[in-house]
């Protein structure tokens, strides 16, 4: 790995993540809850992407990062909540039912560039 690599910054989504994994490997025996502790607090104050790798680097591989130790750069996508799910679903059916009683079918186009967007969001 560049040097350059090893000094990007990171953000929340990779703390969370490797705090996530830290406790995957707590319940699984392989670190103590204080060292578990330890580890998370090291987590929540990393600033680059060599300060996460050093808290994986005694342990092994986990499904996050198949064929290799973690690394930020395999982290796995932040799932999104459901309620974005569903307020996205609440959108659609408003604008379904605004088209059933209106009975204004170019609101449907509406519909078409909502549904489009909603979808290109949630990749």
């Amino acid at each position: 790995m560049r040097e350059r690599d090893k000094n990007l910054r990171i953000g929340d989504a990779e703390r969370e993540t490797a705090i996530t994994l830290l406790g995957d490997h707590l319940s699984s025996g392989r670190l103590d809850l204080v060292e578990y502790d330890e580890r998370c607090a090291r987590a929540a104050a990393a600033r680059s992407k060599a300060d996460l790798r050093a808290l994986f680097t005694d342990l092994p591989s986990t499904d996050a990062a198949p064929g290799g130790t973690w690394s930020p750069d395999k982290a796995p996508a932040r799932p999104r909540p459901r309620t974005e799910i569903l307020l996205g679903l609440g959108g659609a059916a408003l604008l379904l039912a605004l088209v059933a009683v209106t009975r204004d079918l170019w609101l449907l186009a509406f519909l078409g560039v909502f549904v489009i967007a909603w979808a290109l969001r949630r990749r």
